[in-house]
């Protein structure tokens, strides 16, 4: 960084799908995430699921091309992250778990 750069950020509040729509296409470099796992975490409504469809399509669209995401989730329910991923057109390339004994 150049002496004398200042650097922003700022945090969007909101549903991720509905915030990914004020953003151009092709418009973020990489993406790092970590949805809901879809395990229904003491029987919240929010961890029913590993992202909606709509969600992934959104962060595809806005992704440069070649751009890269990294999504956390949990062991038991990566598969239903990577199939929705792949479902709107992201390459699986590699994957990184955490090994742990506990379940938990």
């Amino acid at each position: 960084m150049n002496k004398g750069t200042e650097m922003t950020h700022t945090i969007h509040c909101g549903d991720s799908a509905e915030v990914l729509k004020q953003y151009p296409d092709n418009h973020f470099d990489s993406v790092v995430t970590d949805p809901p796992y879809g395990i229904d975490f003491l029987g919240k409504e929010w961890d029913a699921h590993t992202g909606t469809i709509e969600l992934w399509k959104q962060v595809f669209r806005v992704l440069k091309p070649g751009g890269h995401m990294l999504a956390f989730s949990a062991a038991r329910t990566y598969h239903r992250l990577a199939t929705n991923i792949e479902d709107v057109g992201f390459e699986i390339r590699d994957q990184i778990m955490w090994i742990y004994s506990s379940g938990f």
